[in-house]
Parts: structure tokens; C-alpha cells; sequence
């Protein structure tokens, strides 16, 4: 089923019965929102119990819906699951299972990048969907992810089509680390290697 389905049912396990699943969900776009450094796209936001959150995605939704949209559901396209993830996102910062809701600050970014290049220093790096001026900032970069030390994955890799079986086929044998505030959501239900030092709550 994979890595965001997977986090469905552990967001479903864990609010079951709390009344979470009874309240409102805003789905929305903020044109205002200045993205992750890593990610490129309109920033949608969701919106639930006075947490706003956000997640990156060249296609966004506009809706009122419930976290129970999720649950069971087959999330077969790019915007359904990045609808999820941004529920995801909010309902993990909502319920305190994670810190980073909303991207850091622009003037963050010098310092965000020249750690993660010191993080990755002397690797070869597999991000398909990092910003190319961004990607060639972190040193060598693979096209083929068979060729990399490291898998780095955001928001549009994570709900991408090939996204998802990538991770599964390279866990355990590659390291593979989430970054920017759209993966916040998956990365802290599935304990994964997750950075954004620099993100807000």
C-alpha cells in the first residue's frame, strides 16, 4: 500500500476516539507563502483546530473535508495524496506527534543549506524533485537512484508516482531522508530520518 497509506492507518489508530475525525478540515492555496528552499509549487494549506500546516504540490486542492476522507481510501493520484499528506501534516502538529507545520523564514535558508551539504558531504544524492539551483548546491547528484548514497525525498517525491516504491525498494539499504515541512506529517507517524531544522510549529 505504501509509506502514506501506512501513516493513514497510524493516524487513524491514534485519534480513534479522541473526536478529531468529527471536525473540519480547510484545505486551502496561500499565495502569500514563501515554500521550502527544497520544494517548488503552490503551498496549500490545512487548516484544523487552530494548527495550519503546510504542503507543497504543483496540484493543489480547495475543499472542507474530514480526516476521515483518508481512512480507507485509495489516495490513486497525485493530488489526492498530497491532500492527505497536508491532513497529515496538521493532524500530527495538532496532536503534537510533530514540530514543523509551515516553512522557516527565507533569511534560514543559507544556513539550512550549507548544513544539509555538510550532512551530505561526500555522497552521491538521488532528489529528482529538488529545485535544480538547489540540487547542484548539494554536490554530487545522481539521476539514478541505483547510483546514490542517499535518497532525498520531498513533498512532490513522496506523493509522486514513482515516489512511494522507490522508498520501499531502497529502505534498509540506502539512506533515505525526508526534507522540508510537507513530509513532516509521514516522516514523524513512520519514524523516519526527517530534516528541517529550521522549520516552524
Amino acid at each position: 500500500m505504501g509509506i502514506i497509506h501506512d501513516a493513514v492507518k497510524k493516524i487513524e489508530e491514534i485519534a480513534k476516539n479522541t473526536g478529531c475525525e468529527d471536525g473540519n478540515i480547510v484545505l486551502r492555496v496561500n499565495p502569500d507563502c514563501i515554500p521550502c528552499q527544497y520544494e517548488k509549487g503552490a503551498c496549500m494549506e490545512a487548516a484544523f483546530g487552530g494548527r495550519v500546516a503546510e504542503f507543497v504540490t504543483r496540484d493543489p486542492l480547495r475543499a472542507t473535508t474530514r480526516m476521515g476522507f483518508m481512512f480507507g481510501a485509495t489516495l490513486d493520484n497525485v493530488p489526492k495524496r498530497a491532500a492527505a499528506c497536508a491532513i497529515l501534516n496538521v493532524m500530527t502538529g495538532f496532536l503534537c506527534i510533530s514540530r514543523v507545520t509551515k516553512a522557516c523564514p527565507r533569511e534560514c535558508h543559507t544556513a539550512c543549506l550549507a548544513h544539509l551539504k555538510r550532512e551530505l558531504a561526500g555522497k552521491s544524492v538521488f532528489c529528482q524533485e529538488v529545485p535544480g539551483h538547489v540540487a547542484e548546491k548539494l554536490g554530487h547528484v545522481t539521476k539514478n537512484p541505483d547510483q546514490a548514497d542517499v535518497l532525498l525525498i520531498n513533498g512532490a517525491a513522496l506523493v509522486s508516482d514513482q515516489g512511494p516504491a522507490l522508498i520501499e525498494k531502497y529502505s534498509g539499504s540506502k539512506r533515505i531522508l525526508f526534507v522540508a515541512p510537507s513530509n513532516a506529517g509521514v516522516a514523524s507517524l513512520q519514524d523516519r530520518e526527517y530534516w528541517c531544522p529550521y522549520g516552524r510549529a
